[in-house]
């Protein structure tokens, strides 16, 4: 938790500069690579390591990644120095979506019990547009915990249309009028 709050606040700081300067999509590119970088634990483990001097991370990083831009480099030597470096992909990700939503692009993820086809999924699609008036990125999955019925998430929202939350509901109810 400490680190998606980390995560958001880095990536809404790098949003800012980025607006600024005009380079949305160059820093979306930058840190599309860092957080792939960064989530090889073998990376993060040698950059959290207190044993190795800051200087000898600077240079390999430096090396490594030669053409990433100097505040993004910046990004990366505080990140070490704060020994904060395993949020980088999820700063990433919450930079990607950012840019996505001043794009009008929309992220949503809609969990069904059971597999569904194209057609449902552009159902989902043409709904969630409507609802949120944006272009929507849809991704899908399965938990046949749900029993029926689906979740949508669509950014900080929840939309809960499963049979199990329904079911739970119903028990509720019916203990209180017992």
């Amino acid at each position: 938790m400490a680190g998606e709050i980390i995560a958001k606040r880095h990536a809404q700081a790098v949003f800012q500069i980025a607006l600024e300067r005009g380079e949305l999509e160059k820093w979306r590119s930058d840190l599309t690579l860092l957080g792939q970088v960064f989530s090889d634990p073998e990376v993060v483990t040698h950059l959290d390591d207190p044993k190795v001097k800051f200087e000898d991370k600077k240079k390999v990083i430096a090396r490594a990644l030669p053409h990433l831009s100097g505040l993004a480099l910046n990004l990366v030597y505080l990140l070490i120095l704060r020994r904060r470096v395993r949020v980088m992909p999820q700063l990433a990700e919450e930079y990607g979506r950012l840019v996505d939503r001043r794009q009008g692009i929309e992220h949503a993820e809609v969990t069904t019990a059971a597999p569904i086809d194209e057609s449902v999924k552009g159902r989902f699609l043409d709904e969630l547009a409507k609802i949120t008036g944006r272009k929507i990125v849809l991704s899908t999955k399965t938990d046949p915990g749900i029993i029926g019925g689906f979740v949508a998430r669509v950014g900080d929202k929840v939309i809960d249309g499963s049979v199990r939350t329904r079911l739970e509901k119903l028990k509720k109810e019916l203990a209180q009028a017992a």
